[in-house]
């Protein structure tokens, strides 16, 4: 099957997106290695065979040094531990300002590798080859790096570009069933904030995207791809419409602080506050409870819980959100939807508001 290139246009820095199946091959990565320093960061739940093999490859391109790092991907090694680990091994072996970083993993590694070489020496290349399908369609794409801080999510990060993105379907089919329904999650929502006909496909094809078919997934990831790359170029720093990304994230962050990471992947957190976030559009801004409801049937059809595991206190849940990072002042803000496929940012929510929507 022939690849897609999907070109992220920026004002200063823009790089090609790649998706398609068995992407790994020698040619694609021997302009972007030859003659640096290069590390691959990787999760340690992959194959090591893999990570060997890929080592081997960028010595064999002409990469001058060659190294790995593997971490283990949790959202507590999401941490300034992990990112000393790796910028200590970058110093002791000199890597030079003009390496390159490799991120080999979900979206936890890309986001660590991304901040690492964000702050390397004030800035360094870094490329990405994310193997979930939360990574693949969301943070694998804009440019968003952060580590967690113990009072909150993503606390700790900066906006820094990839060179280059390499989305390899056939990583898919290794995955947990849990893994790609969380991944679907932010999919679902590029339909929900921006293209209710891509919603309307999800619809249709949802039974051949959670069986992984090739043509019906790689069109899918290409779709959400498309939509937040779109979004990205008009907004790099989420000064504007790129804000509308967040939707279901204000609450689903506070739901993942109160689960302590563990209760919730993030997938499903987010799923969790969609449903909030779709209930606050019917109260603030007339959004049809039709509308609601087919967002909630949709997660049904997938297999996504749309109850929380345990009953969580509205007054602790509020708590949690006030670390919500996009808060202007004291004011949080709120991503919601005028109907299906047109999100905006909202503020000046009472505080009344949102616990009649969390109750």
């Amino acid at each position: 099957m022939s690849n897609t290139s999907i070109n992220l246009k920026l004002e200063k820095k823009s790089y090609d997106i790649l998706i398609g199946n068995n992407l790994i091959e020698k040619e694609l990565f021997e302009e972007l290695v030859k003659n640096r320093h290069v590390m691959l960061v990787y999760d340690q739940n992959l194959d090591s065979k893999k990570v060997e093999d890929f080592l081997s490859m960028y010595s064999e391109l002409g990469a001058t040094k060659s190294i790995s790092i593997g971490l283990e991907a949790s959202e507590e090694n999401k941490s300034y531990e992990s990112i000393q680990e790796i910028q200590n091994c970058l110093i002791e072996n000199q890597y030079s300002r003009d390496c390159l970083l490799i991120g080999f993993g979900g979206g936890i590694i890309c986001d660590l590798v991304g901040f690492c070489a964000s702050t390397y020496q004030r800035g360094v290349d870094f490329a990405l080859i994310p193997t979930t399908l939360l990574a693949q369609v969301d943070a694998s794409v804009g440019g968003k790096t952060a580590i967690n801080h113990i009072k909150g999510k993503n606390m700790i990060g900066s906006f820094h570009q990839p060179v280059k993105v390499f989305i390899d379907t056939n990583f898919l089919s290794t995955l947990p069933e849990r893994e790609i329904k969380s991944g679907m999650v932010e999919m679902v929502k590029h339909g929900i904030i921006w293209d209710e006909n891509y919603l309307k496909w999800l619809e249709k094809n949802v039974d051949e995207i959670t069986a992984l078919s090739e043509p019906f997934m790689v069109e899918a990831i290409k779709r959400s791809v498309e939509i937040k790359s779109n979004i990205v170029a008009q907004d790099e720093k989420e000064s504007g419409i790129r804000a509308i990304l967040n939707f279901g994230h204000t609450f689903g962050h506070g739901i993942e602080l109160i689960g302590k990471y563990k209760e919730y992947n993030h997938g499903e957190a987010v799923a969790l506050g969609i449903l909030y976030a779709s209930k606050l559009s019917e109260i603030t801004e007339d959004l049809p409870k039709e509308s609601v409801e087919r967002i909630s049937s949709f997660f049904k059809k997938v297999g996504i819980k749309t109850t929380t595991l345990t009953k969580i206190d509205p007054e602790e849940l509020y708590s949690a959100m006030q670390s919500d990072k996009k808060k202007q002042g004291n004011e949080l803000n709120f991503i919601v939807l005028d109907k299906i496929g047109k999100a905006k940012k909202i503020t000046g929510i009472s505080k009344e508001i949102v616990l009649e929507v969390l109750k």
